[in-house]
């Protein structure tokens, strides 16, 4: 898998957006691969649980293409649409019991039988993480899972791992809309194990991009300007920030062939520090402390 390039994120590809066919999603793989990206996000619940299905369908149309990818697969959340769910709340679930049910589903419905990444999907109160780091071990024993990973952990969470499992990345929403994570230590406890940062929503939603909201308004006219200057247009800027921290990828949630390109030319490269933190004033309203 890359180092550098962003992750493609599935999801968007089904019912939560753009609701691609098998082939369409095949042909956005292609593409994807096309401009550098070679790293598939993936997370059982997305689209109410039809998307892993929705990327299984796409592999087996076209034979060789899973194996061109690293997969990162999320696991942990009970959702309405999981019929074990009998109190109509989703919550989270971190036992061994559940993960081993959905890692199983998950290989069902993607048609594969390893994943590269395994991740938690958010932190559960309740996680026996001594538990869990037995159970990951032995599937990577058995050859279904590579590296471990955890996603939307504070950094109290990962801590729980600390001589128990090593976690090779974390998944966290961070931008110019959401830079919670830069400043509670979540990135930081990141790095300091050696783990990467993949930064989802990097884009906040498209509010970033949209002058008539409050932030939007204040950051339109600092990306305007810098769009000359670095030759890149709002959106890449916005990528290029998140990119530019140590150790961390974007993951892209678009499913136009043109963003993907935009995007692996926008993560290629840091910000200089003068307008990284130019940004990220105009975003908060006020000097940075």
């Amino acid at each position: 898998m890359s180092t550098s390039a962003p992750l493609l994120g599935s999801m968007r590809f089904g019912d939560w957006g753009a609701r691609l066919s098998p082939a369409a999603v095949a042909g956005l793989l292609d593409a994807a691969l096309d401009a550098g990206i070679d790293t598939l996000d993936l997370a059982d619940i997305y689209g109410g649980h039809t998307t892993n299905a929705l990327v299984g369908a796409a592999f087996a149309l076209r034979p060789g293409l899973r194996a061109r990818f690293g997969l990162v697969a999320k696991i942990g959340i009970v959702t309405l649409a999981n019929p074990v769910n009998v109190r109509q709340v989703p919550f989270y679930d971190l036992s061994v019991e559940h993960l081993t049910r959905a890692l199983d589903e998950t290989f069902r419905t993607l048609g594969v039988n390893h994943v590269e990444t395994l991740m938690l999907h958010r932190f559960d109160p309740r996680i026996d993480a001594a538990a869990v780091a037995d159970w990951v071990r032995g599937e990577q024993a058995r050859g279904r899972v590579g590296a471990f990973g955890v996603s939307n952990f504070g950094p109290e969470g990962i801590a729980l791992f600390d001589g128990l499992l090593p976690v090779a990345s974390h998944q966290i929403e961070l931008s110019l809309g959401h830079w919670a994570t830069l400043e509670d230590g979540t990135h930081a406890a990141t790095t300091r194990r050696g783990a990467e940062v993949q930064a989802w929503s990097p884009l906040g939603g498209g509010d970033l991009l949209d002058p008539a909201t409050p932030r939007g308004a204040r950051l339109a006219p600092v990306l305007q300007s810098m769009a000359g200057e670095f030759g890149l247009d709002p959106a890449a800027l916005l990528l290029r920030w998140a990119a530019s921290l140590p150790r961390t990828r974007v993951v892209l949630g678009t499913s136009r062939i043109d963003r993907l390109h935009a995007g692996v030319e926008a993560c290629a490269t840091p910000l200089p520090r003068d307008a990284w933190y130019a940004l990220w004033e105009a975003a908060r309203g006020h000097p940075v402390p």
